[in-house]
């Protein structure tokens, strides 16, 4: 009996590091928009980092809440530059990544201002990020079930 537990603990634990958590770093608050445009990348990321935007400009960096304004400081929420400091110098401490090695992927809302979305960018510069990628729905459908692409840039 006790070679077969062994067994399906084997198995979950396989399981539980293949399986897929893309999902799972996505905002159901985020409503991607729609774009014809919009391919999938050719590799995925090797060091990725989402940042997402809702509609009402509200920043998230994995569970954190951020601001980029002092002005829209909000309850709960921490500068947008400190949070993204203090992650990148995890992974340097942890996995000695650097920051040129991340690939910043971004899911803004379809209704966040594009200004908006670009002093993010920014920000996220100058902490030393360069290259970044934008979610966006591929298709024009619109409904829920719309898989999710994305187009990449490297700003100069």
């Amino acid at each position: 009996m006790t070679p077969m537990i062994d067994i399906v603990f084997l198995l979950m634990t396989f399981f539980i590091m293949v399986i897929n958590f893309s999902q799972a770093e996505s905002n159901e608050a985020v409503h991607l928009p729609d774009s014809e445009l919009a391919q999938p990348p050719e590799t995925p990321p090797s060091e990725p980092m989402t940042v997402q935007i809702d509609a009402d400009e509200n920043i998230y960096l994995g569970s954190a809440r951020c601001w980029l304004d002092p002005s829209a400081v909000q309850p709960g929420a921490r500068p947008l530059f400190e949070v993204l400091s203090e992650e990148l110098n995890m992974k340097k401490v942890v996995s000695e990544i650097r920051p040129e090695d991340i690939t910043l992927i971004i899911r803004a809302d379809a209704d966040a201002s594009v200004g908006f979305v670009q002093r993010v960018i920014q920000t996220c510069q100058s902490v030393g990020i360069a290259t970044f990628t934008l979610r966006a729905k591929h298709g024009g459908e619109g409904f829920a079930g719309s898989p999710e692409s994305e187009g990449g840039f490297q700003p100069l």
